[in-house]
């Protein structure tokens, strides 16, 4: 009988290639058709967030480095774009582009802080970006949760979601739905500085 590390490894290594590949975002659905797949329970015994996104990881590198590579470059673009066009709000970048786990039906996550959620809105309206608005529940604690006003909107065929938050939530440290830590987030000067240090890397 496997031990139930192993297991779990081995439900975590079919779930991330599973996320990889099918496009399924929600680990807690690629978990459970991963564990089915291996002919155990769905219910128990299940790796946790963290272990899937290391194992998404792996995999990308492993056998989809090219492709990883040139997806995180062109959400990397289409991010950089949109927190250009939005620099009023301070959008900070969250999700999987920070988090460099992006696959073909990964989201863009921008923070926003206005007090005026109309505003933006308004604002994607005159720029001609048909859009939609939301809510999104985030995590303020490994306990607590609150739900935010956000907008969705699709750029370059890649899905942007934009959470508003008020002004005063600035010193706000959401935290990760993966980890249960803080978020890593990027503002726009980290990025660019990013997409710098790769297209450099590309000419050696």
């Amino acid at each position: 009988m496997k031990s139930s590390q192993k297991l779990r490894q081995e439900i975590a290594a079919a779930a991330a290639k599973i996320v990889a590949l099918d496009g399924v975002e929600d680990f807690l659905s690629a978990k459970k058709k991963a564990a089915i797949q291996l002919g155990v329970s769905p219910n128990r015994n299940l790796p946790t967030n963290q272990e899937i996104e290391n194992a998404l990881i792996t995999y990308q590198d492993l056998f989809l480095p090219d492709r990883k590579f040139e997806l995180l470059q062109s959400f990397r673009q289409t991010a950089m774009q949109a927190m250009k066009m939005l620099v009023d709000y301070k959008p900070q970048l969250v999700g999987p582009v920070v988090n460099q786990t992006v696959t073909a039906s990964s989201e863009i996550i921008l923070h926003l802080f206005s007090d005026n959620i109309e505003e933006i809105g308004l604002f994607l309206d005159e720029c001609g970006i048909p859009n939609e608005i939301c809510e999104k529940n985030i995590k303020l604690s490994a306990t607590d949760k609150a739900s935010f006003p956000a907008y969705r909107f699709i750029a370059d065929q890649i899905s942007i979601l934009l959470i508003i938050f008020s002004l005063n939530d600035k010193n706000l440290s959401p935290v990760s739905s993966i980890t249960n830590k803080p978020m890593h987030v990027m503002n726009l000067t980290e990025l660019e500085d990013a997409i710098e240090k790769d297209r450099r890397s590309l000419e050696h």
